[in-house]
């Protein structure tokens, strides 16, 4: 509404529209030539059946809406697929009959989570797998550790929270043979272990930035 009446909104609607939204994140994403995983959406269980063997098993099948690893599943075969379409058809919760179909990465145990404020990555944390549970997310008791940012790190979650039009982000980046690929841009990205692993006050940084638009006009 703010923005409607002529105001800017820090994040931006258009923004926090598209961060929640996997699919269309991923695919404004590789239309720019940010690396993402191998991903396939599929709008039912058959496709999402022809979706695993373009993508291949191990694979991970996320709801294009979500938070905190809540209904992100990893399936080793058609037949666990199968089961999953089952589980999600007796929601009945029209979201769910969408399937984002990723690649499995296999990563050294964690994944990074960098928090990108304007043009700059002011802080990034490991964050690692617990109690045999391959999700990473801290929500879910993962384990933090800091991370030194390197150019490249720093250079793709920058891209990656500009082309979804936000001011900062909290971008998920997973290491590969390949190299760094975007999993997700969070545009009301929490940073509280962030800044208690790192030390980076990034509500004043965000603060900052704010500051900063508005004195741009």
């Amino acid at each position: 509404m703010y923005e409607a009446i002529g105001g800017k909104s820090i994040n931006p609607y258009a923004s926090i529209m598209i961060g929640n939204n996997k699919a269309i994140t991923l695919a404004i994403l590789n239309r720019l030539g940010i690396p993402i995983p191998n991903t396939v959406i599929a709008l039912s269980s058959e496709s999402a059946v022809k979706a695993l063997g373009i993508v291949g098993s191990p694979a991970i099948v996320k709801p294009v809406h979500g938070s905190w690893g809540r209904f992100v599943s990893l399936i080793g075969s058609t037949e666990d697929l199968m089961l999953l379409a089952r589980h999600r058809s007796s929601m009945e919760n029209p979201q769910y009959e969408t399937y984002l179909i990723q690649e499995f990465i296999r990563k050294p145990g964690r994944d990074i989570r960098v928090t990108v404020v304007g043009d700059e990555a002011v802080a990034a944390i490991y964050r690692y797998a617990v109690n045999d549970d391959w999700r990473t997310n801290t929500a879910r008791g993962g384990k933090a550790e800091a991370v030194r940012i390197d150019p490249e790190l720093e250079d793709i979650s920058v891209k990656a929270t500009k082309a979804v039009g936000a001011y900062y982000a909290g971008v998920d980046v997973v290491e590969s043979d390949g190299g760094y690929k975007v999993l997700e841009v969070n545009t009301v990205p929490e940073f509280k272990n962030v800044q208690r692993v790192t030390g980076v006050n990034v509500a004043r940084r965000i603060a900052e930035l704010v500051v900063s638009i508005v004195k741009r006009g």
